[in-house]
């Protein structure tokens, strides 16, 4: 009897660890269920922010009727706040580019390699309705 005492000792262990096994998993499960089930903060409504950017004089001499400028194709738009880029665009063909901003101050830094790495930036404000405001 001894023989079959020790036989079936170790399927008990082997039991228990099974169970506890599976405990350990059930626990895991559901603390992936309860982590992916939270709803994050809404976060404010994103605006947009259009513009063109364009290059001139194109002509030594301004004439009515004639612009004056031409579009820029492919400049690199970053928008800024601090020193870390929020969103990056690239210009079309006729030089239009837009940004999805949350609300708050960014600068607007412009770059296009074809103008002599030439860079021009402006700060513009993006409030929660929308309406974007430049500032010099």
């Amino acid at each position: 009897m001894a023989a079959g005492n020790r036989q079936r000792r170790p399927a008990v262990k082997v039991h228990v660890r099974s169970g506890a096994r599976l405990i350990c998993l059930i626990v895991l499960l559901e603390l992936i269920v309860a982590c992916g089930s939270q709803r994050q903060a809404a976060s404010p409504p994103a605006s947009r922010v259009t513009g063109t950017v364009a290059a001139g004089p194109i002509s030594p001499v301004a004439r009515p009727g004639q612009d004056a400028t031409r579009p820029v194709r492919g400049a690199t738009i970053e928008a800024l706040r601090g020193t870390k880029v929020v969103a990056v665009a690239h210009t079309d063909r006729a030089g239009r580019y837009t940004l999805t901003l949350p609300p708050g101050s960014y600068v607007i830094l412009v770059t296009a390699r074809r103008y002599l790495s030439k860079q021009s930036s402006k700060t513009v404000a993006v409030s929660a309705d929308g309406t974007a405001y430049t500032r010099p």
